[in-house]
């Protein structure tokens, strides 16, 4: 068992983190993710409405009796969501852990904290978790630019940028960006993370509620097709290649503005994709490791798989 001082603190089995995913991050695979020992958590953004929040948390605790979080994001957006409202209910649910990401978590700071929640801050650039450990979070999730989802805007890679702020914070880091396997979940480790997160991994599980059209799509892209969009916009996604983020790209070159892009970045267009495998509408976010996810286990065979994996790699290295 590799067992960190974060696990210990959550309350879970391995260091691992099922990356939060909007449409997909939803009871049918935080359940099984926590069930197998990992990290996961649910999306509040596909459940704003705080009693779709409750019936969602529900839901999960029908799966599984081990821990498991809320992720509040506070990414713009085009839809509006009272966000004080949500770390409520988690609140009173009795979830205990709260994931943020996007912006600064300053203005729910003293409610996350006067609620006793552990409070886990994602971020992808030195200054945002130097200011997360400075408003007190209790971990920082920490992205470098090989991530699916939302790399930040400084382009650094996660061999670069994992060490560093291990070195300058003192709370509990989560890796992510270019983690899929064992080996990845040894090196996270020894960069000094106490967990890693992986998303675009767990997309390809048995349990992801992904329709199966889009499951084979990430299983035949590669590293190559990804690409990054909304830059333009400061809010740069690394999404799969297809005809409608080629068409998002070419707008922007074009010096298109956010009223122009906005009916081609709407959340809404994917949530059809993943339920009814299109893949011609919407954006579809994967990491560079989209090509060295190759099969469709289990969560609890994957997660079994990369702890067993790690541990080869860590023996290999010591020589035991």
């Amino acid at each position: 068992m590799l067992s960190t001082d974060l696990t210990k603190r959550l309350g879970i089995e391995h260091p691992i983190q099922c990356g939060t995913m909007q449409w997909l991050s939803r009871a049918e695979l935080v359940g099984p993710a926590a069930e197998a020992g990992a990290l996961a958590c649910l999306a509040s953004a596909i459940t704003p409405d705080p009693v779709a929040l409750r019936e969602e948390i529900d839901k999960t605790r029908s799966i599984t009796g081990r821990p498991f979080g809320v992720n509040v994001s506070l990414f713009p957006s085009l839809e509006a969501s009272d966000i004080g409202r949500l770390i409520q209910t988690v609140a009173e649910c009795g979830v205990g852990i709260l994931e943020t990401a996007g912006r600064s978590p300053e203005p729910y700071r003293d409610q996350i904290k006067e609620a006793g929640l552990f409070h886990i801050h994602k971020c992808a650039r030195m200054r945002d978790a130097v200011k997360a450990q400075t408003l007190g979070v209790d971990a920082i999730s920490v992205v470098g630019a090989e991530c699916g989802g939302h790399p930040g805007e400084t382009g650094q890679g996660s061999l670069v940028l994992i060490p560093q702020i291990v070195d300058t914070v003192s709370r509990p880091v989560i890796a992510g960006g270019g983690f899929c396997d064992g080996r990845g979940l040894a090196a996270g480790l020894a960069l000094g993370a106490q967990c890693i997160n992986m998303g675009t991994r767990f997309i390809l599980t048995q349990e992801c509620p992904a329709h199966g059209k889009l499951k084979e799509f990430y299983l035949k892209s590669s590293a190559d097709d990804t690409m990054l969009i909304m830059g333009s916009l400061k809010n740069t996604g690394r999404v799969l290649r297809t005809t409608w983020t080629e068409e998002i790209d070419r707008l922007e070159k074009e010096g298109a503005g956010l009223e122009k892009l906005a009916p081609f970045i709407s959340g809404q267009l994917a949530r059809h994709g993943w339920t009814e495998g299109i893949v011609d509408k919407g954006i579809y976010y994967a990491g560079q490791v989209v090509g060295r996810c190759n099969d469709l286990p289990s969560v609890r065979e994957l997660v079994a798989r990369i702890v067993a994996e790690a541990q080869k790699a860590i023996s290999r290295l010591t020589g035991t």
